[in-house]
């Protein structure tokens, strides 16, 4: 939906903030060679100005005039698409099984198999791509690829 391409590209404009939405721990920073954010705002206030991004120049009307009378109704509904938008990330992810398992997208690019099924998948959530970058080591939003890296070997392991 269009709504959904405006978050998309709201969080891949601001980063600090998209860091501070998801992602902020210090071990997160350490990984990526950061130091944390330290927010000064709730999230809400992120939330409400990815409403204004999302809903201020709304296609239909009555959204348009509900957020111009009543923004903070929105807020709300930003924060439950997140949750749509979790569900259908790991959702996409079982569809990939364990051959997707810690893999970047430009990793599972390379793989015919894994990039034959983004393909198939690709028209139903283009959205997964990005969300794969920010969340895919992230487990209070990827649960599905963080039990298994590629590198493991749980079963030499465990003799």
């Amino acid at each position: 939906s269009a709504r959904t391409s405006r978050l998309i590209a709201w969080c891949k404009v601001n980063d600090d903030a998209r860091i501070k939405l998801f992602s902020n721990s210090v071990k997160d920073a350490k990984e990526q060679g950061r130091k944390k954010k330290q927010s000064g705002s709730p999230k809400e206030t992120y939330y409400a100005q990815l409403a204004n991004a999302i809903f201020s120049n709304d296609e239909d009307p009555e959204v348009w005039l509900l957020f111009q009378t009543s923004p903070s109704t929105l807020i709300k509904p930003v924060q439950t698409r997140f949750g749509t938008l979790n569900r259908k990330y790991n959702k996409f992810n079982k569809s990939l099984k364990q051959m997707g398992a810690g893999l970047t997208y430009d990793e599972l690019q390379k793989n015919l198999q894994t990039k034959t099924l983004i393909g198939e998948s690709f028209s139903k959530f283009p959205w997964w791509p990005d969300l794969h970058g920010w969340w895919r080591t992230n487990p209070a939003y990827n649960t599905v690829f963080l039990t298994a890296d590629p590198g493991q070997n749980y079963e030499s392991a465990a003799l």
